[in-house]
């Protein structure tokens, strides 16, 4: 046995409905909480760190996330600062000044409702000097190409989008060079995929401000260049975020964020914390097809890294107006993008669930999760112990707001949408559907399970500030809340960071609070929020973060 650790000097939030001022961490578990004073008599040999007065909570998990993409995107073009079109084409001819010969111009994140209309490749060909370039939007269900990047795509007039995709065109049919939804692909197949060692490099470097923001495990959700860079990390010994690792649906994986190519599986085995993963045969790949053939099941792994959901795609964003709507957009008479079949989509659930295989279905529009929540609910009946997910739910009919709860289906959330996109939701959906827009309360309420996550990089990966979201629903500055009555209490904000996250994943019997017996994964902060105004909160900062009772990043211990 290791030496336990005593952590004490604030409160402890054990996540049950107690609270304490002590906590006991032994062998990577929560070994006793109660009065510091008794612990300390208790346990004369532990090591103490003093959490200064601060607030300790079960670790913050990030239940959905594209880790990867967020990885590297810090070191592309940045445009979600860009509050005009010149403003974003100044940024890019720097960016891409800089690059050298032969790269391509990678990044984006902008925001095209800010500038009144689509980007063009004519606009893009004037600052990237020859070079190809393919920028994402910032939801990631758009694509901005240049005139070299079509080219290289073979996009032209001729070209038919996929089903369930779209590419832009001009008056007389030409590709204005923003693709959307699945035909995002045509792209995503060219563009030359990140090394594996700069898959490395960016998940360690990931890692590192992830902890430094609180988190202590995530849902990851992209592809096979991501699970071979986790595996590695494993390997090394150095991975210590408790990392699930999404299936994408689709071979291409482009859709989901990331690269699209062939990448070996990682096959892992269900035994205490191995120092090796062992590798699957040569020529397989991440995805739901081999999958299934290797046997895979959610769940599938160690305590560190292992098999989460099978990610599918219902619809698009609101941000792009390709989420699928019941009743036409405001102003408009487009509904939306579906982009899978919904009789392919219940039979592909089903398959899934039959191979011991949970599924987070995307649908971000109502008419997507109507078509999620048809597709799962035929496998409750036959397959209750999986936990299906449905992910986003921003926009959900009246009639299904109750069908989370009675059917068991995860609403897995980003509160920070709510805040991020309120004048976009007031502006496309209209104040009759926004009553029954980010529904938390009422999704609560009907008895749902809500698991929270930041969606980053589309939005910032700090929970901190999904939590203040949550429960105050507002941004900075804001005068007054956006629909407070579907506002949360602090205590189910950090439940759904922590608890509704190992739900999730079926691992509630062992985390998610931090009552004895539980991994010892914890976020402590320099404040206490509940002794704190909400619109205070986000001055907090995390003075520390635990896993398996170790203390991963100190920011100001004592």
């Amino acid at each position: 046995m290791t030496r336990p650790v005593l952590f004490h000097g604030g409160r402890i939030h054990v996540g049950d409905g107690t609270t304490a001022d002590g906590l006991v961490a032994r062998d990577g578990r929560v070994l006793a909480v109660g009065r510091a004073t008794d612990l300390a008599r208790e346990h004369r040999d532990a090591e103490r760190i003093d959490i200064g007065g601060g607030l300790m909570v079960p670790g913050w998990v990030d239940a959905h996330v594209h880790f990867m993409w967020w990885s590297l995107q810090r070191s592309q073009v940045d445009l979600r600062d860009a509050a005009t079109l010149e403003a974003a084409l100044a940024k890019i001819a720097a960016y891409a000044k800089g690059l050298p010969p032969g790269a391509w111009v990678l990044g984006g994140r902008f925001d095209k409702n800010r500038w009144g209309r689509w980007p063009t490749k004519d606009d893009l060909d004037r600052v990237t000097r020859g070079r190809p370039a393919a920028l994402r939007s910032r939801d990631g269900h758009s694509r901005w190409l240049n005139t070299e990047a079509l080219r290289r795509a073979g996009i032209g007039a001729s070209t038919k989008a996929p089903p369930g995709g779209e590419i832009e065109r001009d008056a007389a049919g030409s590709p204005t060079g923003v693709l959307k939804e699945n035909a995002n692909w045509l792209a995503d197949r060219v563009v030359p995929p990140p090394t594996d060692d700069e898959c490395l490099a960016a998940l360690r470097a990931g890692q590192r401000d992830a902890l430094a923001d609180g988190i202590t495990g995530i849902e990851d959700l992209e592809d096979a260049a991501a699970f071979a860079a986790w595996r590695r990390l494993r390997e090394a010994g150095e991975l210590v975020l408790r990392v699930a690792m999404g299936i994408p649906y689709r071979r291409t994986g482009a859709t989901d964020g990331a690269p699209a190519a062939p990448r070996p599986l990682l096959a892992l085995e269900r035994e205490p914390a191995p120092r090796a993963v062992p590798a699957a045969s040569p020529g397989s790949r991440h995805d739901f097809e081999s999958a299934l053939a290797e046997g895979l099941r959610t769940g599938t792994g160690d305590e560190w890294l292992e098999i989460g959901h099978l990610k599918i795609f219902t619809d698009g964003a609101l941000g792009s107006q390709t989420a699928a709507l019941v009743e036409p957009y405001e102003g408009s008479d487009g509904t939306g993008i579906l982009t899978i079949d919904p009789a392919q989509l219940t039979h592909d659930v089903s398959k899934a669930a039959a191979a011991g295989i949970a599924v987070a279905i995307h649908a971000i529009g109502d008419r997507a999760v109507q078509v999620a929540l048809d597709a799962i609910e035929p496998t409750r009946k036959w397959a209750p112990a999986l936990r299906q997910k449905v992910e986003h739910v921003q926009l959900v009919r009246e009639q299904d707001l109750g069908r989370f709860g009675a059917l068991g289906i995860v609403a897995s959330m980003q509160p920070i949408h709510a805040t991020s996109d309120r004048d976009l939701a007031d502006r496309y959906w209209g104040e009759r559907r926004t009553k029954r827009a980010y529904p938390w309360r009422t999704l609560t309420e009907r008895g749902a399970t809500l698991a929270f996550g930041s969606d980053a990089p589309v939005e910032p990966i700090a929970p901190l500030v999904g939590i203040h979201a949550a429960v105050a629903r507002t941004r900075p500055g804001d005068a007054k809340p956006w629909h407070q009555e579907q506002a949360l209490t602090l205590d189910e904000a950090l439940a759904a960071y922590s608890a509704g996250a190992a739900y999730a994943l079926g691992r509630e019997r062992e985390a998610g609070t931090l009552a004895p017996g539980m991994r010892a994964d914890a976020t402590v902060l320099d404040h206490d929020l509940a002794r704190l105004p909400v619109d205070r909160w986000l001055e907090t900062k995390v003075r520390a973060t635990v896993t398996a009772g170790a203390v991963r990043y100190d920011g100001g211990l004592s």
